[in-house]
């Protein structure tokens, strides 16, 4: 325990972003392998199986809750936001998070092109890269309105922004649910 009254299992030696930034594919690739293993052991886990869920979900998958070492992420951190559901819901917070999807610096080809790398380095069955976007819009979404609740309309902003942009750029190309999204937003 520390001088908070938290509880500390480990300390992974490294580096950890103070926020978002641009990460290249090996950084994004590595990304998405971390949470696929993190998932994969607690797929089997009696909290998953009893709730009808898929994984634990850290729920906050991030740059912020990476620890770097030699430039790559090797360890997931904070995990006060975990709970049971699906792999796609933990997927699409973290395509938005390390892909910092909705930041018009990018094109929407780029984006496309990162998130494909990110699922197929993920590699489950059902977690392509369309899917992920759709999840990434439903997280960039959940954000905003909590943003709202929360009277913070900066976040609330962001994140809606970011889900549009989303939805333009990205879903609209990769499915044809896209168009539905778009409609909704």
């Amino acid at each position: 325990m520390d001088e908070q009254d938290r509880e500390i299992l480990s300390f992974l030696p490294g580096e950890v972003p103070s926020d978002l930034g641009h990460f290249g594919d090996a950084q994004i690739t590595t990304a998405a392998d971390l949470p696929k293993r993190f998932h994969d052991a607690t797929a089997d886990f009696p909290l998953v199986r009893d709730s009808g869920a898929e994984v634990i979900c850290h729920n906050d998958w991030g740059p912020t809750n990476a620890v770097f070492r030699d430039g790559l992420p090797y360890g997931l951190i904070d995990f006060h936001t975990m709970v049971p559901g699906l792999r796609l819901w933990d997927l699409g917070y973290s395509a938005f998070a390390w892909l910092d999807l909705g930041n018009p610096d990018y094109t929407g080809d780029e984006q496309i092109r990162r998130l494909s790398a990110m699922a197929e380095a993920y590699g489950k069955r059902g977690c392509s890269a369309d899917q992920i976007a759709i999840y990434a819009v439903a997280r960039q979404t959940a954000l905003a309105i909590s943003g709202r609740v929360q009277a913070n309309a900066e976040m609330a902003n962001w994140a809606a922004s970011a889900a549009s942009w989303t939805v333009l750029n990205v879903t609209e190309r990769l499915s044809p649910t896209g168009y539905a999204l778009r409609s909704r937003i």
